[in-house]
C-alpha cells in the first residue's frame, strides 16, 4: 500500500469479480461504479481543498478500476499535495486531510450507492 493511502476493504470482492467475469459487461460495470464513487468523493473534497492560488484544487481527478475507486490530487507540477494533505512535521506543515475528511463525511451516500449497484450486478450473475 502506498504511503498515505486510505483503503476500504470489500468482503468477498475477489469472489464478486470472479462471478462478474461470467456476465457480459460485469467487470466494466464494476469499474463504472468505482469511478462514480471516486467522482463523488472528489467533488465533495473540492470545497475543502486548501487554496492559495487554486492550482492544488485544479489537480483533483477521479478514476475507477475493477478493484478500486481512486481520488488523486497533485502531479509533477504540483508536488505539494501529499505534504499538505498528510502534513510534514519536520517542515512544520500541519496535516489538512481534506480528501479523507470528504470520503468519511460522504460515506453513507457512496457506500449506499455502491452496495445497491453491487446488489444489482450480483442479481445479474449466473447462479445467483
Amino acid at each position: 500500500m502506498a504511503r498515505g493511502q486510505t483503503v476500504v476493504a470489500v468482503e468477498g470482492g475477489r469472489e464478486l469479480r470472479r462471478r462478474l467475469r461470467d456476465i457480459d459487461g460485469g467487470l466494466e460495470d464494476l469499474k463504472t461504479q468505482h469511478r462514480w464513487v471516486a467522482r463523488y468523493v472528489t467533488q465533495a473534497a473540492l470545497p475543502g481543498t486548501p487554496r492559495r492560488t487554486g492550482r492544488l484544487a485544479s489537480t483533483g481527478r477521479a478514476s475507477g478500476t475493477k478493484t478500486a475507486s481512486i481520488v488523486r490530487f497533485g502531479r509533477a507540477s504540483v508536488p505539494y499535495a501529499g505534504p499538505i494533505h498528510y502534513g510534514w512535521p519536520a517542515r512544520h506543515i500541519p496535516a489538512h486531510p481534506w480528501v479523507i475528511d470528504a470520503a468519511q463525511r460522504t460515506e453513507p451516500v457512496w457506500r449506499g450507492h455502491f452496495e445497491d449497484s453491487i446488489r444489482t450486478l450480483v442479481e445479474r450473475t449466473p447462479g445467483s
